[in-house]
């Protein structure tokens, strides 16, 4: 193997990195470049039958509603990801199923805008159905609908909803509009 490939693992090897902490970005990026990571998608509902979906907005997917979610860490279950998620992303406590409603292959492929075209490019996409308190009231903090992690209750699907999220359209049917 490369001499500097080896000094750069023995480099990061060094570094005292927690993986179960989460990565340093840059580290994760670049390994999100070379194998596909595992997410948990969490399928939020209400008693109303609605949809509760984010907004995401940078570098590397569309500007689009999406379902909220994260990648598994070193050392996580499931369920300490979907709570972890549902913690930092709705601030909210959530029950869930445990058995997932999908499991799927997410491809975007290579970004060509990006400097590292292949980071975020594909992951492992695990869908749960979860359930908010009924008391549960969305805090956005002063957010704009447009800005990152907006939150919002749909009766069905945006017509910008996420692409690579389309993977899940059996399991929205409830929310597709037909035409």
């Amino acid at each position: 193997m490369d001499k500097r490939l080896n000094d750069a693992i023995e480099y990061i090897r060094s570094c005292d990195i927690q993986p179960q902490d989460g990565l340093p970005e840059n580290l994760f990026l670049m390994i999100s470049g070379l194998v596909p990571l595992v997410n948990v998608d969490l399928l939020v509902t209400n008693s109303r039958g609605q949809l509760l979906l984010s907004r995401r907005n940078d570098r590397f997917f569309e500007k689009s509603w999406h379902i909220p979610g994260g990648c598994l860490r070193y050392g996580d279950s499931f369920a300490k990801r979907i709570t972890e998620t549902a913690e930092r992303e709705l601030r909210a406590k959530v029950s869930f199923d445990e058995q997932p409603l999908a499991v799927r292959n997410v491809w975007r492929g290579a970004n060509a805008s990006q400097e590292h075209p292949n980071e975020r490019g594909q992951n492992i996409a695990i869908l749960f159905a979860c359930r908010l308190p009924e008391d549960y009231q969305i805090e956005n903090f002063g957010k704009q609908e447009d800005e990152d992690g907006y939150l919002k209750w749909f009766d069905t699907l945006p017509v910008d909803f996420m692409k690579i999220q389309h993977v899940y359209d059996d399991c929205l049917k409830k929310w597709r509009i037909e035409g």
